[in-house]
């Protein structure tokens, strides 16, 4: 937060980003739209030198077993030995990156103007790396499993870094989970996305106008067991969780996706197409669970 200084709509990036290029970016329209006070009325724009593009995913881009695209941000971080450090405006214009330092000057601006006499409590970096929730992410785990925030039903996505052609950072809206291959990844997505697991956490959500809302840290609560390659129920779970995902890959980029819809249709048409996968997952957890 104030996402309308790091969500961005870059116009020339095709493809795999070059770190010297400068590329013209604009505050994503459709971040700008759901700012909220006081940030309702920021909007940037501006040249960034390519190093501090990125990608990320936010919950409306999140489907069971994949994600429906990301979208850009610009950050001022730098890897350094595999660890990832915030930068600030002045060191960003010292060491020769002017035009991205003169964005996070703008932004420092507007954080002090908008904060008023909070702004001493906590910088705009301070909020933008709070409890290091940016920089303790590693760019090198190449195999994720995330999961929505908040929202009646969980759906969590298998995400293969490789497949990436700008470094992918986790929004602070997902939790996240990193593997080191990717059939332990698949059993994890396939047991969240479970009707077993999403039925064992409904009577610990708070419940709102329109139902159960918040699903935060209540998975982890549920006695899923480390994958275990020896064991053949793991092995299937994880056989069929690659399934899933691969069908689901196909169907987002399929004619009939309803790809301009709400995010809860789009989550409900992903579902209804790997019925047949996600009861066999079903049946697995509920014995797997029932240890």
């Amino acid at each position: 937060m104030p996402r309308s200084i790091y969500f961005v709509h870059v116009d020339d990036l095709d493809g795999k980003r070059k770190p010297e290029h400068l590329y013209w970016a604009v505050t994503d329209p459709e971040q700008a739209a759901q700012a909220k006070k006081p940030y309702d009325d920021v909007k940037m724009s501006g040249f960034v030198e390519g190093r501090y593009i990125y990608s990320t995913a936010v919950s409306r881009h999140l489907v069971p077993y994949s994600l429906v695209g990301t979208i850009n941000v610009v950050l001022p971080i730098v890897e350094k030995h595999g660890e990832l450090h915030v930068i600030k405006a002045h060191e960003l214009t010292a060491q020769g990156d002017r035009e991205f330092g003169k964005w996070m000057k703008e932004a420092e601006q507007i954080w002090n103007s908008k904060r008023e006499d909070k702004a001493d409590k906590q910088s705009l970096y301070e909020r933008l790396d709070y409890q290091k929730e940016l920089t303790r992410q590693d760019l090198s785990q190449r195999y994720l499993v995330l999961y929505n925030h908040s929202g009646m039903n969980v759906a969590a996505a298998f995400f293969d870094r490789g497949t990436q052609k700008v470094p992918f950072i986790v929004d602070v809206k997902l939790y996240w989970a990193a593997f080191s291959n990717p059939e332990e990844a698949d059993y994890v997505s396939a047991i969240l996305n479970s009707e077993t697991v999403n039925a064992a956490i409904k009577p610990f959500q708070s419940v709102g106008l329109l139902g159960e809302r918040d699903i935060h840290k209540k998975l982890l609560d549920l006695p899923i067991p480390q994958y275990n390659h020896e064991d053949a129920k793991h092995r299937k779970i994880a056989e069929l969780g690659a399934k899933a995902r691969i069908e689901a890959a196909r169907v987002i980029v399929s004619g009939d996706f309803p790809i301009d819809a709400g995010i809860a249709k789009q989550r409900g048409f992903i579902r209804t197409h790997l019925e047949s996968e996600m009861e066999q997952i079903d049946g697995l957890v509920a014995k797997l669970l029932d240890k």
